[in-house]
């Protein structure tokens, strides 16, 4: 029987909030998770199971996520329970082959949405974020233009200059979900997720171990128990390391991040969580050091500071003894500094090999070695043959990112892809530090480009949009090409695939 395709889900966190939004609307939602799809000729299918019917248990648990199913599809005995469209409760009993798929598909991963966060980590994005405008703080003055009411704010510990700004800049709304704080294990597994483990229960904790979900990314931030729950803003959350010790002597390993905030967890707490974490190789499989995210809307008052070009500098310096050591020890370098951190210090990356297989790479550790490998791979291409016109593409782009987008676009110049311009955007909406191509805004692309800046495509970060080909500001790919008069992409994911579209133009 052939297996069902895999569906992979762009934004975990849009996806997997319908089940909690859906118990906010108007209309009730069933019990269970409802059942889209039924693969043609598969055992879900012989049953009887229609789409529209809704599986409430699987093994006589609560179906809560696709993990369970997955593990239902491996196995060689599953039970399950459906609700039909009818409202009847229908108990199977099955016996298959391992790995022969039920052929039950639901268009979520986590049947029960997602697991909130309990922390107030000083540093938290979502805290960066600008604060969401009710419609009732909109009001137009005498002269017919939108204004914002403060008042009708939620102003607690938001950084009031930012306040300020609302009410005097164009405001539109971001998606509400990027306001949702996860800490979810299961999205860990699944999609690298980091997670703090501080609101993991027993039965989270056995559940992890008994079905192997590993290996799973975790915030440690710092293992000075004082510095950790200053870190993530909950009591509970200093016993990290005893915590690590847990999983790892039950065989899950973790991938962990620390995020550095100048003042707060660097230089000898820096080393302190290394060390620490060191002695818990190979458990902890590697370590990422990333900056901190500051933005314009970052309460003020928590006294945050982004990482100067010179603290990275310094931050990099520190790491290099650590990383020969552990290239010593454990034949890898283990820890390993994010891409940004090289940028913001303005050093070149290190060459592939130090990567040591990119474990951190959905971490932002060495995706752009990764995109220069592939640039120079089309330098050492032949070069296309120039029989028609080359197509015109711009490629967006922020501050930390251009420079590599350029050497690319003068290669796909050099062998006849595409004649290729780069545009920087200016991140005037975030401030702060943010110059990263996958928070561009697209209000920012309608302000700084010109439909006769474009060419024939424009090509934004694939990471600039969601699922539904949404900007943060729920600008459209569809509204910017009616706007700036040209196609809009952000299918090119690399510059390999970025030359194998343009060569089917």
């Amino acid at each position: 029987m052939t297996a069902q395709p895999i569906k992979k889900y762009k934004n975990q966190v849009e996806e997997n909030e319908a089940p909690r939004i859906a118990r906010n609307a108007s209309t009730p939602l069933r019990k269970g998770a409802i059942i889209e799809e039924i693969a043609p000729g598969s055992i879900a299918q012989e049953l009887g199971i229609s789409p529209g019917s809704a599986l409430l248990e699987i093994n006589d648990a609560a179906a809560t996520d696709a993990i369970q199913l997955k593990l239902a599809d491996a196995s060689e005995n599953v039970v399950i329970t459906i609700i039909d469209t009818f409202g009847e409760t229908h108990r199977y009993e099955i016996e298959k082959d391992a790995f022969e798929p039920l052929g039950i598909y639901i268009n979520a991963e986590l049947y029960n949405g997602v697991t909130r966060c309990t922390n107030k980590c000083p540093f938290c994005f979502v805290d960066a974020l600008p604060p969401r405008i009710r419609r009732d703080a909109i009001h137009r003055d005498s002269g017919g233009a939108d204004a914002i009411n403060t008042d009708a704010i939620n102003t607690d510990a938001i950084n009031t200059d930012a306040i300020n700004r609302v009410s005097t800049e164009p405001q539109r709304n971001l998606r509400r979900t990027l306001y949702v704080r996860d800490d979810d294990f299961r999205l860990s597994f699944l999609h690298g997720h980091y997670i703090t483990l501080t609101n993991l229960s027993d039965a989270d904790y056995a559940r992890i171990i008994e079905e192997k979900l590993s290996p799973l990314c975790v915030s440690v931030h710092a293992t000075d128990p004082a510095t950790r729950i200053k870190m993530v803003g909950n009591k509970t959350g200093g016993d990290i390391v005893q915590r690590l010790e847990y999983l790892i002597a039950n065989g899950i390993t973790i991938n962990a991040q620390i995020v550095l905030c100048p003042g707060v967890n660097d230089g000898a707490i820096l080393d302190q969580s290394i060390n620490d974490l060191k002695k818990l190789w190979p458990g902890v499989e590697s370590l990422a050091v990333v900056p901190i995210g500051v933005t314009k809307w970052l309460p003020a008052a928590r006294k945050l500071s982004s990482v100067a070009p010179e603290k990275a500098r310094e931050i990099l310096d520190q790491l290099i003894p650590q990383q020969r050591l552990c290239e010593e020890e454990f034949l890898s370098h283990w820890v390993y500094a994010s891409d940004e951190m090289y940028l913001l210090a303005e050093e070149e990356m290190p060459p592939a090999k130090w990567y040591d297989g990119y474990p951190q790479f959905a971490n932002g550790v060495g995706v752009i070695r990764s995109f220069q490998e592939e640039t120079a791979v089309l330098r050492r291409r032949h070069k296309r043959s120039a029989n028609a016109q080359l197509p015109k593409i711009t490629l967006v782009t922020g501050r930390l990112a251009a420079p590599v987008m350029r050497e690319l676009a003068g290669v796909l110049q050099a062998k006849n892809y595409a004649d290729a311009n780069v545009i920087e955007i200016n991140h005037t909406y975030w401030g702060g530090n943010v110059a990263c191509a996958g928070l561009i805004m697209g209000q920012e692309i309608l302000e700084q480009i010109q439909p006769e800046d474009c060419g024939d495509f424009l090509f934004l970060a694939p990471d600039a949009v969601d699922a539904q080909n949404r900007m943060l500001d729920d600008i459209t790919l569809d509204e910017l090409s009616a706007k700036l008069q040209t196609r809009v992409r952000s299918d090119a994911n690399g510059p390999l695939q970025l030359a194998k579209i343009l060569s089917s133009l």
